[in-house]
């Protein structure tokens, strides 16, 4: 009887550990996704801020994806490796999974450390942005289409565009309600943006953080506990053939 109740009482473990890592390949499978959504997302939308500082930015996107569908590839291996029991398949994904936590950490703290330094090579690039801006025809129209997305004008302050050959004129982008040549009068600034972009767009990253990082924590969360339940599914597995 008590063997009985063994076996019931292992069965009945070995189907949690399998829901609950079923479970969390579902999320991962739900997180490749959007990952894959956001970089086609920041494609569309924030094209014109790759455009215009893409010597920092370059390829953002194209590693959202690739990001993405590694993470949408891996959640199908767990699932299979789950459902079949295959105990080395499932080291395999334990082991991916602990590698990109630990790379997810190592990425983290590296563009924390390098935060300031990532500020002014935008910025740097972004006053070079300006200064091509009269002459360079395929920055003209990513350039305006910032200014009026983000409600900015130059760099840092409007300013900035008098350094370029604009003079003590603006782009008419950075006008308020833009009529044709209203970037030339600009005695009076009520009639235009005086914030720079970049301030601009750090506000805006700074206002989708928390729910960035809160992404960012649950993910690394949810692979610790993925790691945590291969683990125990393979120890359980290799137990039950051991007992076979």
């Amino acid at each position: 009887m008590s063997g009985i109740c063994a076996k019931i009482y292992r069965m009945s473990k070995l189907k949690w550990i399998k829901i609950s890592l079923l479970f969390l390949n579902f999320f991962f499978w739900v997180a490749g996704l959007t990952l894959i959504c956001a970089g086609a997302s920041v494609e569309l939308n924030l094209y014109d801020v790759s455009v215009v500082v893409s010597e920092v930015t370059s390829n953002v996107a194209v590693v959202l994806i690739i990001v993405g569908i590694i993470i949408f590839v891996l959640s199908l291996i767990g699932c299979v490796s789950v459902i079949r029991e295959n105990s080395k398949l499932i080291k395999v994904f334990s082991i991916v999974l602990f590698i990109m936590f630990i790379v997810e950490i190592g990425a983290g703290v590296s563009a924390y450390l390098y935060r300031k330094g990532i500020h002014k090579s935008i910025l740097d690039v972004y006053l070079k942005t300006l200064h091509s801006y009269p002459t360079e025809p395929n920055l003209k129209v990513p350039v305006d289409r910032l200014q009026k997305q983000f409600h900015c004008c130059g760099a840092v302050i409007y300013s900035d565009w008098f350094n370029t050959t604009l003079r003590n004129a603006v782009p008419d982008s950075c006008c308020m309600k833009e009529t044709p040549h209203c970037g030339t009068s600009i005695n009076e600034t009520t009639n235009i943006y005086t914030q720079g972009c970049i301030d601009k767009i750090g506000s805006w990253i700074h206002e989708h953080s928390i729910l960035i990082g809160g992404i960012g924590v649950g993910f690394g969360v949810a692979q610790v506990a993925g790691v945590v339940f291969c683990f125990l599914l393979v120890k359980h597995l290799e137990a039950e053939y051991e007992v076979m």
